[in-house]
């Protein structure tokens, strides 16, 4: 085949057709499943007390600690969806110098999408950077102008990074681009937008002027297939909530600081089920969901000055873990060999509903640290409430639904 009969923008226009269709198809399970309606009740509940706040919170309230956790992230992870696949890197490796029609169309979608993630924080932010600044806050486009300019220049050199032949110096490009990223914002929000802007010249004349002698691919095949199938296994994960997801990869980590505690867990054939699946929960990335999480939360609750949000974060983090939680159930679902031993399927639902009961407890003990130290002691009722509710939840209502999906799968 020649090289010029491959049309690379038709090939994206193919592949992300197929990507757009199969996302389609998991996403009305999803809204089937009532997710979309859970979003918009937390949405709508976040606004109410978000403006509840705000009219008491002071006005030299520090909320550039808000700024920075919610803008940083969004500006400065930025990754590029290339919809590439294994064999890319034989069939399309003779043609790499006419790829750039097809990475454009990548670069542009996850621009895009990146994009209005930025925005979407920057609304939410405005009402407490207005309430804080009053008349002293600058307009409201051009803040997001620099910060949209951010979001781009981030991006691009994302997909710069990825060209790099070694991965330290894209380890240190990717520090710098945070670094970067966190000062201009500092000074975005604490001077004005103009040294702002004068600052993020300065720093991308740096980062040019760093990165020129830096060895670079054409294109760097394995470490782009690599990310595709790290942000493919994500995008799985998330609607393996509502549906079975057959390509689901699982990505396996020791840990052995805490999957040494599946050690106190009896040698007895009843406990079987206990150990597969916290052995599953502690080596898998739902951990790290979790425990994210809670670290989010924790220091949520700990700068948060109203009671009522305290209360509300915390409700809500438990809320997620639990949701998150649920999807432990479908982890073994094809492994044939729990089927070729004499194991009693009866304690699989009780084990799995006791992990989910005990991670839940462990979260809200967390979660209950910072609430107490900085709230009356009447709402220590609101941890006690979230317990008896857990228990409820993990012993009879999700104990009976892995029941069901047992006999369903018999």
């Amino acid at each position: 085949m020649s090289t010029m009969t491959i049309d690379t923008r038709t090939l994206w226009q193919q592949r992300f057709q197929h990507y757009m269709k199969e996302s389609m198809g998991y996403w009305q399970y999803a809204a089937r499943s009532n997710f979309l309606g859970l979003v918009l009740f937390l949405v709508i509940l976040s606004s109410y007390y978000y403006a509840k706040i705000l009219q008491r919170l002071p006005t030299d309230y520090p909320y550039l600690w808000f700024v920075l956790l919610l803008l940083v992230p969004s500006i400065a992870s930025s990754p590029i969806r290339t919809l590439v696949r294994s064999a890319d890197r034989m069939f399309l490796l003779r043609i790499e110098h006419q790829m750039g029609t097809y990475f454009r169309g990548g670069y542009m979608y996850s621009l895009a999408l990146q994009a209005f993630r930025t925005f979407l924080a920057w609304v939410v932010l405005w009402p407490l950077y207005h309430h804080c600044l009053g008349t002293n806050s600058q307009h409201f486009l051009w803040m997001l102008f620099l910060l949209l300019i951010m979001k781009i220049a981030n991006l691009s050199a994302s997909w710069q990074e990825s060209r790099f032949a070694h991965e330290r110096a894209r380890l240190l490009s990717t520090s710098y681009r945070w670094i970067a990223t966190i000062a201009l914002i500092v000074i975005q929000f604490h001077y004005n937008v103009l040294w702002a802007s004068a600052a993020a010249i300065l720093l991308i004349l740096i980062w040019l002027a760093a990165t020129h002698f830096v060895s670079k691919y054409v294109i760097a095949w394995d470490y782009l297939i690599a990310k595709e199938k790290q942000q493919q296994a994500r995008l799985y994960a998330f609607f393996n909530w509502f549906v079975d997801v057959p390509g689901l990869p699982t990505r396996i980590t020791r840990r052995r600081w805490i999957s040494g505690l599946t050690r106190f867990i009896p040698f007895r054939q009843d406990a079987t089920y206990l150990y597969i699946y916290m052995k599953t929960l502690l080596r898998t990335e739902l951990f790290s969901i979790v425990l994210r999480l809670t670290l989010i939360g924790t220091v949520a609750i700990a700068v948060s000055s109203s009671e009522t949000a305290r209360c509300f974060i915390m409700l809500v983090c438990l809320l997620i873990s639990l949701i998150q939680l649920t999807s432990l159930e479908r982890a073994h679902r094809y492994t044939f060999w729990l089927d070729m031993y004499p194991l009693d399927r009866d304690t699989k639902a009780g084990s799995l509903a006791f992990i989910i009961w005990l991670v839940l407890l462990i979260e809200l003990c967390i979660l209950s640290i910072p609430l107490l130290i900085r709230s009356s002691l009447i709402y220590s009722l609101v941890p006690l409430s979230a317990l008896l509710l857990l228990t409820f939840i993990c012993g009879i209502v999700l104990r009976r639904r892995f029941q069901k999906n047992a006999l369903l799968e018999a």
